[in-house]
């Protein structure tokens, strides 16, 4: 692919040097309070990683570079006409990549993380893991007030059809919660920074890719947790959205994001 890599325009707003070895990446999106609560949460991991924020453009406040100031690493603003999560992902993954760090975790800022598994997803890249995904579904995970829909949904229709396609059987294939090493973002079967990867289509590649390649994988427990009574509860919303969702995964177990 001659015009490999494809990252995307963003401001680049950067508070200190690196300081760690590994980058927590926060991809977020007009979060507001949920998100500031998360940050505040996060502060006592900066001991762990370097905290990069991939916001697609936001406009709530919460991620103003006056907001974040002392607070993370460096905040990368999406600028470019495609909009989406995977986009962020790829400014903020290259970008990680160019500044030299060892390892990957990628969170959404929505504040429904338990940021305690940090320090767990570190110690899995430490021994070598390629690819390391969290889940609320397995022992020791934990989950409340997820909508009944979600919870069928990753159990009874993308878990399988992952497991299916890739031959690894993930408990929650679809949390955001996951992290990866640089030899994974390197391989090149891998390629991540393609413009095909705009919504959630990057996340879905990784889970599909990693066993297909015979890649160091596994799970850790996670908890996630939605808050009560507040709706929506997330972006994706309604069926037009599920429905995009599984033309996204048709499209990754189908090999259309191969490289």
């Amino acid at each position: 692919m001659s015009d490999y890599p494809q990252i995307p325009a963003c401001t680049r707003h950067e508070f200190h040097t690196k300081d760690k070895a590994y980058a927590l990446i926060i991809g977020v999106y007009n979060e507001g309070d949920k998100f500031i609560r998360q940050l505040a949460a996060l502060q006592p991991y900066r001991a762990y990683a370097d905290l990069i924020i991939a916001d697609g453009n936001s406009s709530d406040g919460a991620t103003t570079p006056k907001a974040l100031e002392g607070k993370v690493r460096t905040l990368l603003v999406n600028t470019d006409e495609q909009r989406g999560l995977s986009v962020q992902y790829r400014s903020a993954l290259h970008y990680a990549l160019e500044q030299g760090y060892k390892g990957f975790i990628m969170m959404d800022g929505n504040g429904k993380d338990g940021v305690d598994a940090i320090p767990r997803f570190i110690e899995k890249l430490q021994e070598g893991f390629d690819f390391i995904q969290g889940s609320r579904f397995m022992r020791g995970g934990f989950h409340e007030n997820t909508p009944l829909v979600r919870v069928l949904g990753i159990r009874l229709v993308f878990n399988p059809i992952v497991w299916l396609a890739a031959g690894y059987a993930f408990t929650d294939a679809m949390n955001g919660f996951k992290a990866c090493n640089r030899a994974f973002l390197e391989h090149p079967k891998i390629k991540p920074f393609r413009r095909i990867f705009v919504r959630y289509g990057l996340q879905y590649f990784f889970n599909y890719s990693a066993p297909k390649l015979g890649l160091k994988l596994c799970e850790i427990p996670v908890s996630r947790v939605y808050i009560k009574d507040t709706m929506p509860h997330s972006k994706i919303v309604g069926y037009k959205a599920y429905l995009k969702i599984l033309v996204e995964l048709a499209q990754t177990v189908t090999g259309r994001y191969n490289a």
